[in-house]
């Protein structure tokens, strides 16, 4: 056999075998080479979100600490706003010699008129008119002869703007009817307000300054057993009550 003829035949297996087993490897290191690519892309993945996820956690831990400080700052200077003020304005209640001075100021002012008394008492004072002195039985348009006092009684609200003034109706239990006056409730309320119009139309004292009650028969002084005692309870009241002022 020629030499040639002996080295192709023995090369051709050769040379067929190193190709055929090139071909058959290709597909998997083409997959040993991808999987190595893919796993480096996930890693560099998992670094980058790893990251994210811990400035994450850090921007939260330093936000909730600069907020719980700034919760505690406020809440500080809120407690001390308003303690201060607290601490600092104590009303000023007036001293019973004020009001008693005052109530011996009205007396002597009112002459000491029968049917009108003057007291001081409970931080107050208290002039109670009788209704003979503004009233006739059952009405309640102010009587002229009243004018005097009622005019006194204005000139002591106005030397004292610090007062307050309340005026309160009151009856007796004898039970009334009319058309306008349905019952002692209404009639205790209008004479109150009747009051109330003479200090501001003819006076021109603040509306601002008057509180109007009426109590109908529900505060008596006396029990209503006599026609005496339903006298006495038939009244006006006018209730100057100073306003506590801060120190």
């Amino acid at each position: 056999m020629p030499e040639g003829e002996s080295q192709g035949r023995t090369l051709s297996p050769k040379y067929g075998t190193a190709r055929n087993s090139r071909y058959s490897r290709s597909p998997y290191l083409r997959f040993v080479e991808e999987s190595a690519s893919s796993s480096e892309s996930d890693s560099i993945w998992l670094i980058s979100l790893s990251d994210l996820l811990t400035l994450l956690l850090v921007f939260f831990v330093f936000f909730l600490t600069a907020r719980t400080t700034a919760s505690h700052k406020n809440t500080e200077e809120q407690s001390r706003e308003v303690t201060a003020p607290i601490n600092q304005s104590k009303p000023q209640v007036p001293s019973d010699k004020k009001l008693k001075d005052e109530a011996a100021t009205m007396v002597r002012e009112l002459n000491g008129a029968n049917g009108i008394t003057v007291q001081a008492a409970r931080g107050e004072i208290v002039i109670t008119l009788r209704e003979h002195i503004t009233f006739l039985p059952g009405e309640a348009e102010v009587l002229a002869s009243s004018e005097p006092v009622l005019n006194t009684i204005s000139g002591i609200i106005q030397r004292n703007p610090s007062f307050a003034v309340e005026i309160d109706g009151h009856t007796d239990n004898t039970p009334i009817s009319t058309r306008l006056y349905p019952s002692n409730w209404e009639l205790s309320i209008a004479r109150a307000t009747a009051v109330l119009r003479y200090f501001i139309n003819r006076c021109g004292i603040d509306p601002s300054r008057f509180i109007v009650k009426g109590n109908a028969d529900l505060r008596p002084l006396v029990p209503n057993d006599t026609p005496e005692q339903r006298s006495d309870n038939r009244r006006v009241e006018i209730r100057l009550k100073e306003i506590a002022t801060p120190l």
